[in-house]
């Protein structure tokens, strides 16, 4: 006959600690969206400041030519000459607004206006850029067309001024 039955059992013994690799397949989904999620974030982010370029290149450039001028290197008629090849540059060449390309004076300061919903352009200090440029008595505030042209440039969209011009232009 036995003692006891007890001590036929074994000692308990506590189970191994889960490994953390291989992670389970939830992980696993997790960790590969993450990596989608990032590349395609990553993406939109690389294309949206490669389309905003040509915006920062023409504020830079317009910020020389602001330069230019206070150092007296080109007077206020090149000033505004410039800035206004600048933004037909912009708009028509990098934006591929190409129906502004043959528009000036007035049909111009009404798109500028559009893009800055306003009447700076076609009533205020950017009237400058249309047609009164040729004058022979034209002049000009040039921090006054500066900060409208500055404006400009901060409405200015790679893809919506595009889509606001042409509603506009139907209208």
């Amino acid at each position: 006959m036995q003692d006891n039955p007890l001590q036929q059992l074994r000692d308990v013994h506590t189970p191994l600690a889960p490994e953390w690799w291989p992670p389970a397949p939830g992980w696993w989904l997790l960790c590969i969206a993450a990596v989608v999620g990032t590349v395609f974030i990553s993406k939109r982010l690389w294309r949206a400041h490669r389309a905003r370029s040509p915006i920062r290149s023409a504020r830079t450039l317009i910020g020389e030519l602001k330069a230019s001028h206070n150092q007296g290197q080109i007077d206020t008629l090149r000033y505004v000459h410039d800035c206004n090849e600048v933004l037909k540059r912009l708009l028509v060449n990098a934006l591929g607004i190409r129906h502004l390309a043959a528009t000036s004076d007035d049909q111009w300061l009404r798109a500028l206006d559009t893009i800055v919903d306003g009447r700076e352009f076609s009533e205020g200090h950017g009237k400058i850029l249309g047609a009164q440029r040729f004058s022979p008595q034209a002049s000009a505030d040039v921090e006054a067309v500066h900060q409208v042209i500055q404006a400009l440039l901060g409405r200015v969209h790679p893809t919506r001024t595009k889509q606001l011009l042409a509603e506009r232009s139907n209208d």
